[in-house]
């Protein structure tokens, strides 16, 4: 269960981490990759009470945006943080983070029940908004989550109509004991001012052995020569073949799709007549494209896995749920130009 916990927040957490950027069209994609975790530019490795066990970095817009995923204890959470170091986010970006209803259907449109909330109005830096909460995710209960921005830089910026508005968007997700210390966490983030000394200082932490695992394997491309670059974007219906343990097989099955740069969502109907809907996110833009798949529904269905997707635009999925019963789909996307 570990390891679809871990995917889980993988897939949520960067689309709503991508979804949030209110930034440009972004000209030059690039992918995720596996850094030390001494590298981190935001200090979580050091202020979470649970240890990170892996860090990976993206930029988009030509490094205007800075983003990064921390692992939480080995698939027990995630932290994503996107960071705009020379401008900042939109007082409409502001005005979402402030909002409660907000908050809570944006984590529901991912079959995320928020429980209590708890508004975030302040960092050690100065002024932040959002909200963390306890949370029921999928079937895995006594959850915490959170999304919130804040002010990351210390001082102006380089432009004149600068006026200290936030340049950082944090969201966190959590589910194991001990408990994590969200308040610790959202109080004390902060970017990392020497590389170096911390580098060393987080290389004398405890570590944590996580089990083995395969990792991804990825080469640098950019978006415009991928396939997933030819896949047609935006929202339209098709219909894909799925199949989930013995009981549920269908060929013909109906699915609203949303599509974008980075992966996108599905939405059908599952076994048991349950509405699901499942996100994707592409890790890796090189033929085949891959990436990793998470779906919940609304009947407590769960589950999570991989695809690929070839030169023809065949997606196919395959992974397990949380009854480790099979899961498999088989998709056909249109071209750009249809």
């Amino acid at each position: 269960m570990q390891t679809k916990k871990l995917i889980g927040f993988a897939v949520i957490g960067t689309t709503l981490l991508l979804a949030g950027c209110q930034t440009t069209r972004n000209y030059s994609f690039s992918e995720w990759q596996e850094q030390p975790i001494g590298k981190s530019r935001f200090n979580v490795p050091t202020i979470s009470n649970i240890p990170v066990t892996k860090l990976e970095q993206n930029d988009r817009n030509n490094g205007q945006v800075q983003n990064e995923k921390w692992e939480l204890g080995c698939g027990n959470g995630i932290v994503t943080s996107s960071y705009t170091f020379d401008v900042w986010f939109t007082q409409q970006t502001e005005q979402k983070l402030k909002d409660e209803e907000e908050f809570r259907a944006e984590f529901a449109k991912n079959n995320i029940e928020i429980l209590k909330t708890y508004p975030v109005t302040s960092n050690d830096n100065g002024r932040a908004v959002g909200y963390y909460a306890d949370a029921n995710i999928g079937n895995i209960s006594e959850c915490k989550v959170a999304k919130f921005g804040f002010r990351a830089t210390r001082g102006q910026k380089i432009y004149d109509n600068d006026h200290g508005g936030i340049d950082a968007v944090v969201s966190v997700y959590y589910c194991g004991q001990p408990d994590l210390n969200m308040t610790k966490l959202i109080q004390g983030i902060s970017l990392v001012k020497d590389r170096d000394a911390y580098g060393a200082q987080v290389a004398a932490l405890p570590k944590q052995q996580c089990p083995a695992r395969k990792s991804a394997a990825s080469q640098s491309s950019s978006f415009e020569d991928s396939n997933w670059a030819t896949v047609k974007k935006g929202d339209y219906k098709r219909t894909f073949a799925m199949t989930w343990g013995d009981g549920f097989s269908d060929g013909y099955l109906d699915t609203q799709i949303s599509l974008k740069d980075y992966g996108g969502s599905m939405e059908f109907v599952g076994r048991n007549s349950a509405n699901c809907k499942m996100q994707l996110s592409v890790s890796k833009y090189d033929s085949p494209a891959e990436g990793s798949w998470f779906t919940n529904c609304d009947k407590g269905d769960f589950a999570s896995g991989t695809f690929t997707l070839d030169r023809k635009r065949n997606l196919t999925g395959a992974g397990t749920d949380e009854d480790d019963k099979a899961v498999a789909f088989t998709l056909w996307l249109p071209n750009t130009d249809s």
